[in-house]
């Protein structure tokens, strides 16, 4: 059986990564709809989510970075 391309972990880290990014993508437009609707404790809660989802992907990507480096 063949070897895969990366661990399990790495795999998932790559996966949620993924997903971080693409609720970065979004966010910015759920804040303004937030806004925009005057849900004060909505914008609140977007802001805060957009705050952890950067802190989180940057953690993502320096794991994968340094799992990465082993592989070469």
């Amino acid at each position: 059986m063949k070897k895969p391309l990366v661990d399990n972990c790495t795999y998932n880290c790559i996966k949620q990564l993924s997903k971080k990014l693409c609720l970065l993508w979004n966010i910015d437009r759920y804040i303004a709809d937030a806004k925009d609707c005057n849900h004060k404790e909505c914008t609140k809660l977007f802001n805060l989510i957009k705050k952890d989802s950067e802190k989180h992907a940057k953690i993502l990507k320096n794991i994968i970075k340094k799992k990465a480096a082993k592989w070469r």
